[in-house]
């Protein structure tokens, strides 16, 4: 049987269309945020081998530490805008601006950064009801620290975790709050 053209155009309105890879931010979660988070814990990583004999537990001050984050999206990507105003984690008082591409298979690489200190290298994670960044930092000595910060939208805002890992890979410390969404 031969197909002629007036029959495949009668059926191109049945053929599926072109798949578009979805990034998996929803416009929800664009907007403004605000609030803080508070020391949980710190987490000696038991994958170091040979396990310390005294790990060290940091007693990090309790009192709440600001946070606020804006998301943008835009045709190239995903900006996230952060200031954290305490802790290891602290950023500059103009916060930091850190430009994603277009997410692939729910993951972003870093394009662009307006920070001090500026992050080596940095990831965005997006899945269905949360957003991740992971970014590594240097010091001047060579050494450096991984900050990941996560974000798990709610109706109202958002939980956040916030994990500082040390230079030695040997500890995460923890907190934990939450933020109100200020603008749609």
């Amino acid at each position: 049987m031969s197909v002629t053209r007036r029959g495949l155009l009668a059926a191109a309105p049945l053929l599926p269309a072109p798949a578009r890879a979805q990034s998996g931010l929803w416009p929800e979660w664009l907007g403004r945020y605000a609030g803080a988070v508070r020391f949980y814990r710190s987490i000696p990583l038991e994958d170091i081998y040979p396990p310390p004999t005294l790990p060290h537990v940091d007693a990090d001050d309790p009192a709440p530490v600001a946070v606020y984050f804006t998301l943008l999206a835009g045709e190239d990507g995903v900006t996230v805008w952060l200031r954290i105003d305490g802790g290891p984690m602290q950023t500059a008082r103009e916060g930091e601006t850190l430009h994603f591409g277009p997410a692939m298979a729910g993951v972003a690489r870093l394009l662009a950064a307006q920070a001090r200190p500026e992050p080596r290298a940095a990831t965005m994670t997006l899945r269905p009801d949360s957003l991740g960044t992971e970014a590594l930092f240097a010091f001047a000595d060579g050494s450096f620290w991984r900050r990941h910060v996560n974000v798990r939208f709610t109706p109202t805002g958002a939980d956040l975790i916030v994990w500082v890992f040390d230079a030695n890979g040997t500890r995460a410390r923890t907190w934990r709050g939450s933020a109100f969404r200020l603008t749609p």
